[in-house]
């Protein structure tokens, strides 16, 4: 007696991802910033001139070894998490501030309203924002607010979205969602729009626990059999009574470039308002982000990701506005203008966290926010829905988390890899003549490299993100307790958090819909 033999089909292997450690190259060196190159020249210069010039001996010795030294321990040895080059400018721009007053207060309210036409007199950002500019473009049939970034010379619009829900599919759906939304960032980087960055912003924020048992007390069956009200009452026990509600917004920017200019001076020639007038370069540029989302958006369906709706002014002075206050609803826009969008009274004063207070708040206490950046992202293979534990398992915790890309053509990014690859290439060639022990972590980012290359020569496009996180709790007490509790959550993401002590209020930044935080 035969059976029939079944042939066994191999279970392909989870796609994994390896985003490896930051180096940062300077024109001379490797892994270490320009700055930190030049103060150690400067540090041997004067060395070298102490050497020639100072006449006692004693002193000339101390000069000549002393001056390198204070150098090099600037830049490598560690101080307080960083190194003292890195904490040097941080003081000094935090003693400039206070210098100058960390406290903000919005005019808002004796601010006023011109008669003639009835606009609103505007009222400057908190510190940290920038001088910014509101317009508005039609976005299919509804609006969308556009901000110029003057400071920044930047032009960024923001969509609310509403992903597919990739921790509820299989293996094989989640990589596919994730290499369309690949495709997305490599039409983006490299076809001919004016596109040149996206950020990711998922707000989190606690919900009423207790609304569907008061949905059920006040629509529910009160005929219903007494067994089936008990079961359901049991059912309802046994349900956490921790209730979040998570909101993903996307934001394009584009840099302000002659192209781009000439563009908006183009179409704003072309291009008439309501009552027949002409617009002017401003509102071109509007007219052209306008145009660049519709493309994206097009392309996000393909993703599978749903646009919920296009942020007008008052939809993203809301969200501003909540980001600071969390008591307010992001859906709440009756009255919500442009100027406010910011906080009644803002201080920057403790160096831990910064104070934010608007005028509907409930109590007089401020709200407390701390910001944190992503120093180290994952350093070993991890799976599509790693960041699930910082995104969805941690409840409780009212946070904002921000990735902020910046896109690079293919060609760009492949000449980039290559002189990365040529430099570690002479590096490990000196390291055998000089018989160096070879670094495992060496080894390890040669692979990484290799397979970005891959990547780069099958189309994909090159990126360069950074991630930033704030808290905010209602007390200096809860905030700590939450910024552990976050630094937990990120462990169990494999990422390393560094928290931007005296320099919160320029930090916060970069969790607002600006597409700020990254240097380009």
């Amino acid at each position: 007696m035969t059976t029939q033999s079944h042939q066994i089909h191999p279970v392909a292997p989870r796609r994994t991802y390896l985003i490896g450690r930051a180096r940062p190259n300077a024109i001379v060196g490797k892994n270490r910033e320009t700055g930190e190159i030049a103060l150690i020249i400067v540090g041997a210069f004067l060395g070298m001139m102490s050497g020639l010039l100072v006449p006692a001996l004693t002193l000339r010795i101390v000069s000549l070894v002393g001056f390198p030294m204070l150098a090099l321990a600037a830049v490598y040895v560690p101080y307080r998490g960083r190194t003292f080059y890195k904490w040097f400018e941080i003081n000094r721009s935090f003693k400039r501030t206070l210098r100058r007053g960390t406290t903000y207060r919005s005019g808002a309210m004796e601010a006023g309203t011109r008669a003639a036409d009835g606009r609103e007199i505007e009222v400057g950002p908190p510190p940290g924002i920038g001088r910014i500019s509101w317009l508005a473009a039609p976005f299919g049939p509804d609006e969308i607010a556009v901000l110029l970034h003057a400071d920044r010379r930047t032009v960024t619009a923001a969509i609310e979205i509403e992903g597919p829900g990739v921790g509820l599919r299989d293996s094989e759906d989640q990589e596919a969602l994730v290499d369309r939304f690949g495709t997305l960032l490599k039409h983006v980087a490299n076809g001919d729009g004016f596109v040149t960055r996206l950020q990711m912003l998922a707000r989190t924020l606690p919900a009423d626990p207790d609304a569907h048992a008061k949905d059920v007390a006040q629509r529910g069956d009160t005929h219903a059999p007494g067994w089936l009200r008990d079961s359901y009452d049991q059912l309802q026990s046994m349900v956490s009574t921790s209730s979040e509600q998570h909101r993903a917004y996307l934001v394009a920017c584009m840099h302000y470039t002659r192209e781009l200019a000439a563009e908006a001076h183009t179409i704003a020639r072309a291009t008439h308002d309501r009552k027949g007038r002409r617009l002017d370069k401003d509102a071109g540029l509007a007219v052209v982000m306008a145009r660049e989302l519709t493309d994206i958006c097009a392309r996000l369906a393909e993703a599978d990701i749903r646009v919920r709706q296009p942020l007008g002014q008052g939809r993203l002075a809301s969200l501003v506005h909540s980001m600071y206050d969390p008591d307010h609803p992001i859906d709440h826009i009756q009255a919500m203008t442009k100027r406010n969008a910011w906080p009644a009274e803002l201080d920057a004063m403790e160096p831990t966290y910064l104070q934010a207070k608007t005028r509907e708040s409930a109590t007089r206490a401020p709200w407390c926010h701390a910001t944190a950046w992503v120093k180290e992202w994952p350093m070993t293979p991890v799976g599509v829905n790693f960041l699930a534990p910082l995104l969805v398992h941690t409840p409780d915790v009212i946070r904002t988390v921000a990735v902020t890309m910046d896109l690079e053509p293919t060609e760009i990014a492949i000449e980039r890899m290559l002189t990365e690859k040529t430099n570690d290439e002479a590096d490990a060639s000196r390291a055998a003549k000089m018989n160096r022990t070879v670094d495992p972590r060496d080894i390890a980012a040669h692979g990484r490299l290799d397979q970005r290359g891959e990547d780069l020569a099958s189309g994909a496009a090159g990126v360069n993100l950074v991630g930033y996180i704030t808290v905010s709790s209602r007390s200096p007490e809860a905030l700590a307790r939450d910024k552990r509790t976050i630094r937990a959550s990120a462990g169990k993401s494999y990422l390393k958090l560094e928290w931007c002590d005296r320099e919160h209020h320029r930090a916060f930044v970069n969790t607002l819909p600006f597409a700020t935080g990254i240097r380009r």
